[in-house]
């Protein structure tokens, strides 16, 4: 595993935030996310080298996230491809120009140079073993979860699990890309490997046992926020009443848990708005009451 940097991308750290974890078979290796740059894709590269002088088969980006996928084009450069979920390589594609177009305005041109957008060399849409380096890999795979086309990769042999954003240890998500059922849906998928090491693709590796009070963040956000809503909290009231205090000791709290309130809240209001819609729809009017 290589880790990512704590906090928020600057250009001190380089916008290198995100762990990268890669796994060595018996004749080649799989890398797991790519890095935030070209740059980065190939000091990525050469640390496996570093490692083992047998080849890299296969780069996979879990998540379509500005500090996964940008090094990709550093794999391919030398023939290796790449492999992603067709959903997350379809959000990659229709908004991450932007991120490469901010992360230059952030680090400058030299850092990005060569940082381009990749087309995958591989795409899948269900879960499947991978066997091309000597070693057994699943790819367990999700329409929508943390995010579309969320993937994660458990590595039997080991018994590690490398969730990318699915599962975190301790410290707070990012629910911008989340659909909250499918995640905790994912999440069973992911408990049932039985697992005992998780890397995720931010913040520090643990336990799998973790991934129930990672779910508990989940389930308490949705189940508190829920809760200010039917209260008739507004929107502007959120910031004083979102505080979860059981996990304000995670990492990233401060920085992200009043975030995915607010995404929580709106999402929240929308369903509950398009329910009444459906519902006067579906209701007889008061004078079609009459005519019958």
């Amino acid at each position: 595993m290589l880790f990512g940097a704590s906090g928020e991308p600057t250009i001190e750290n380089g916008a290198r935030t995100g762990n990268v974890a890669f796994i060595v078979g018996r004749v080649g290796v799989v890398v797991v996310e790519t890095g935030v740059s070209y740059k980065h894709g190939e000091e990525i590269i050469a640390a496996v080298a570093n490692v083992t002088d047998r080849p890299i088969k296969l780069a996979i980006i879990t998540h379509p996230v500005q500090e996964f996928l940008f090094g990709a084009a550093a794999f391919q450069a030398r023939g290796i491809p790449v492999l992603m979920h067709r959903r997350a390589a379809e959000l990659m594609a229709s908004r991450c120009e932007i991120c490469r177009r901010n992360l230059i305005r952030l680090l400058g041109e030299d850092a990005m140079a060569g940082t381009r957008i990749v087309k995958p060399d591989r795409l899948i849409e269900r879960g499947e073993t991978l066997t091309l380096t000597g070693r057994k890999l699943r790819l367990i795979a999700t329409a929508w979860s943390s995010a579309p086309g969320a993937l994660a990769v458990f590595d039997e042999t080991s018994s590690t699990l490398i969730a990318g954003d699915m599962a975190l240890v301790e410290r707070v998500p990012d629910v911008r890309d989340a659909d909250h059922k499918g995640w905790l849906t994912a999440l069973d998928l992911l408990k049932r490997t039985r697992c005992k090491h998780v890397i995720p693709g931010h913040g520090r590796a643990g336990s799998c046992a973790g991934i129930d009070s990672f779910a508990g963040y989940l389930l308490a956000l949705d189940a508190h926020v829920g809760a200010l809503l039917k209260a008739g909290v507004g929107l502007a009231e959120l910031s004083s009443k979102n505080a979860l205090p059981q996990f304000a000791a995670w990492d990233n709290y401060d920085v992200q848990h009043a975030q995915n309130a607010q995404r929580v809240y709106l999402r929240r209001e929308a369903d509950l708005l398009g329910t009444d819609r459906a519902k006067r729809a579906l209701s007889p009017t008061k004078s079609n009451q009459l005519s019958k």
